[in-house]
């Protein structure tokens, strides 16, 4: 695929390091294991969703006449195809035939901005692009030149084509995907990561003990390598993988896929985990087995839902995609002690964790160190990046010859019980929501803006939860202004909450940026101007605010220009159930971000309180537009 990172290296060897290891008849890729599971069971059902049901045996079959398709285009070893669809079955039979041809897929997230989604297909130059209709219009891309096929007519071409198996493609240090995570320099970078990676996590797993009877469900972005855990933890297991009727699902559309399909496994983010236990912790209650991680979990939500539901197996999962999604784990117990922070656990099968000091020498139990992991989960490197792959895996002085390690950049201490607790970061990465997010990626965007001479960004909580602030030299115009300007390079999840003017960044002595200097965002005044019109519209700025965590929220301001996210319009959605009493869609928020438009689509939809809403939206409208005009006029003379 590219001879700027080796695509073959040692397999990994136990080490006097903190290791778990397992020894099983593990299959060579990724494709001939789901193969097994298909003859052994092929009448079983694998994949679930509103649409009906699809057996291993058809799945099976399904994959290997789009592989013959992507064979046929010139698809095999050394290509990637990159792939723009929903989470559905279709996106498995996908990624399958994919494998199957010998090539390597790259999941698009469709959530990115047109731009961010030009740079990776431009950076990954995939022989064919599959792409949903519908999120290929609404992505606002044309397609990527040839390469670009609708997957409805590659699979309607792929129907002819023969169901038998194909001649064995790869084996376990082959590339099977590639996913894009924030890079440091402001251009995202590609992950590689071999068969053997995903294996490792699947098979055996002891942390989750996944088998026949597991239902899991497919909750996390495709783009996102948590989707490596629920997609090949169920279907390399005999298990059931279960899809979500909505693209952008609610709280209660989450429990209702829970209880519809009978889910026993599932992965959440730490902060969808908070809101749950916070607003929907019954619907908890069929799992088996829950997963949580990517940021810090709250130990007072753990012992929340562990009181609840004592039938219930809580795991911290903790990993970098660098290394096949997990590293560690640590099943947490229903005891656990108040005044701790939740540790990462230990680490999983087949993986070497060591805490090292600067000079890589490891450091004593309890002591500061650098968390450096190798094993089979270890990626590749970074695609057309050598000199970041040589910086960020390097040799092991600890293995045999040609052995690796990955530096993770996460500070930790082993405990005297030898499990290992994360500290923190020793660079600029921060991870928000379960993703990971180089905060001199947003810096570089915010400095390629007309008039920003230079930025500096951090991670604060406030109270409201972990939330990105920038501060920007000179102070912009328009904050607001700026934030979607923003939104045009970088997806919703790395853009900042809230932008702090300033005439100069704080510095220390020797002339760095001094961050702990950087004031807190201020929390201006309730707009007092700003009277609701209606009922409806002040139980929305109710909402809104104790969601927000302000008071300075205004009946036309956009929600995510007032520093929202997406986990937090769920939060919007779950106050706004509660307090309406009926449901509203989710996407219903998307489209109308502002209180008073949402209260005028809601009071029409309803059919009373339309006309008022809708009177008070327009006259509200209608003096924005005159203090706009006004400050215009101040400003020009």
């Amino acid at each position: 695929m590219t001879n700027e990172v080796s695509l073959r290296y040692p397999p990994a060897q136990p080490s006097a390091c903190t290791s778990t290891a397992g020894d099983w008849p593990r299959p060579p890729t990724v494709h001939a294991g789901f193969a097994r599971q298909a003859a052994l069971r092929p009448d079983a059902v694998a994949l679930v969703s509103h649409d009906g049901e699809v057996t291993y045996g058809a799945l099976e079959a399904q994959a290997n006449r789009l592989a013959r398709w992507l064979q046929g285009r010139g698809i095999g070893p050394g290509s990637f195809v990159a792939t723009l669809l929903p989470r559905s079955p279709e996106a498995v039979v996908a990624f399958l035939a994919v494998l199957k041809a010998g090539a390597a897929f790259v999941p698009l997230d469709p959530g990115y901005p047109p731009e961010l989604l030009d740079v990776i297909v431009e950076d990954s130059a995939p022989g064919v692009v599959l792409a949903d209709a519908a999120l290929l219009q609404g992505c606002g891309a044309a397609g990527w030149g040839a390469a670009s096929v609708l997957a409805a007519d590659a699979f309607a071409a792929a129907a002819a084509l023969s169901a038998a198996p194909l001649a064995e493609c790869g084996d376990g240090d082959a590339v099977a995907y590639m996913m894009y995570t924030s890079g440091s320099t402001g251009r995202p970078k590609g992950v590689l990561t071999p068969h053997r990676g995903i294996i490792r996590l699947a098979i055996d797993n002891e942390f989750a003990a996944l088998g026949a009877d597991d239902v899991f469900l497919q909750l996390a972005p495709l783009a996102f390598d948590a989707a490596t855990l629920e997609i090949w933890g169920s279907l390399l297991n005999g298990g059931r993988l279960a899809f979500l009727d909505s693209a952008r699902p609610s709280l209660d559309e989450i429990g209702q896929a829970i209880a519809r399909y009978g889910i026993t496994t599932m992965w959440m983010t730490a902060g969808l985990f908070h809101l749950m236990v916070d607003q929907r912790l019954e619907a908890l209650r069929p799992l088996r087995t829950l997963l949580a991680g990517g940021d810090v979990l709250s130990p007072e939500h753990c012992r929340r839902v562990l009181a609840a539901l004592p039938g219930l197996r809580l795991i911290n999962g903790y990993g970098p995609t660098e290394n096949t999604t997990f590293t560690c784990c640590y099943t947490i117990p229903p005891e656990f002690p108040a005044g701790r922070s939740i540790p990462i656990g230990l680490p999983i099968a087949r993986t070497q964790c060591h805490v090292l000091d600067a000079a890589m020498h490891p450091v004593a139990d309890g002591a500061e160190g650098q968390l450096c992991v190798g094993g089979d989960g270890l990626a590749l490197g970074y695609w057309r990046r050598p000199e970041l792959t040589a910086e960020k895996f390097v040799l092991s002085p600890f293995g045999p010859a040609g052995a690796r390690l990955y530096l993770t950049g996460d500070l930790v201490r082993r405990l005297p019980d030898g499990v290992i607790e994360f500290i923190g970061r020793i660079d600029g990465q921060v991870k928000i929501n379960g993703r990971r997010i180089e905060t001199g990626e947003v810096e570089a965007a915010l400095r390629s803006q007309p008039g920003v001479r230079d930025a500096v960004v951090v991670a604060r909580d406030d109270g409201a939860g972990k939330r990105l602030v920038a501060y920007v030299v000179p102070p912009p115009a328009d904050a607001a202004a700026l934030r979607r300007a923003l939104a045009v390079k970088l997806p919703d999840w790395m853009l900042p909450a809230a932008v702090v003017g300033l005439d100069a960044l704080p510095l220390t002595p020797n002339g760095k940026v001094d961050r702990r200097s950087l004031p807190a965002p201020r929390t201006a005044a309730p707009l007092a101007h700003e009277t609701p019109g209606s009922r409806l519209e002040a139980l929305l700025l109710e909402v809104w605010r104790g969601v927000l965590g302000t008071h300075s929220v205004g009946l036309n301001d956009n929600f995510f220009d007032r520093g929202g996210s997406s986990l937090q319009l769920m939060a919007v959605h779950a106050g706004l159930t509660r307090q309406l009493g009926r449901n509203v869609d989710v996407v219903t928020l998307f489209r109308f971000p502002t209180i008073a438009g949402l209260a005028a689509h809601l009071g029409d939809a309803t059919g009373g309180g339309g006309m008022e809403a809708a009177r008070g939206h327009a006259a509200r409208q209608a003096e924005a537009l005159r203090r706009l005009r006004d400050s215009r006029s101040r400003r020009s003379t």
